[in-house]
């Protein structure tokens, strides 16, 4: 069968790479027609509610910054936490590369506590690992600009 590229574009952005770099729950762009009173018809395009948050990890001791859609919010709440979110849910329902490894993240810290083994370090997006990148810029800053040269 022939595909239209024309359904194809849109279908590609309804699910938009962004959505890889964040927890949309499955959210997509959703796309329909304003309609005036004359009935003339303009193409609208309905975006997810995207938050920026930092939400805090039992299994990592640190909060990560993340952007998760507002249902995603909601789910997590439920479920009890991020940590526990991100355990239960589906890979198909996480829908981005970010969820996956976090998921795989917290299943392996998880599996490291009940052994007593070391532990993982927390992700590149928990609050500890940014501190600790923007404090090695600073010491990189300060050894680029030294005025005794």
């Amino acid at each position: 069968s022939v595909v239209n590229p024309f359904v194809a574009s849109i279908a590609e952005k309804a699910s938009p790479k962004r959505a890889q770099r964040g927890l949309w729950g499955g959210k997509k762009i959703n796309f329909g027609n304003n309609v005036s009173h004359s009935g003339k018809k303009t193409r609208k395009r309905w975006s997810p509610n995207i938050v920026t948050k930092r939400l805090w990890s039992d299994c990592f001791d640190s909060m990560l910054r993340l952007k998760v859609s507002t249902y995603v919010l909601r789910t997590i709440d439920k479920k009890g936490g991020l940590d526990n979110y991100l355990a239960e849910t589906p890979d198909e329902k996480l829908d981005s590369r970010l969820g996956s490894f976090l998921k795989e993240q917290v299943l392996e810290q998880r599996r490291r506590i009940l052994l007593g083994q070391d532990l993982l370090p927390p992700p590149s997006m928990s609050d500890i690992a940014y501190k600790e990148k923007r404090a090695a810029m600073h010491e990189k800053w300060l050894q680029d600009h030294r005025f005794d040269k």
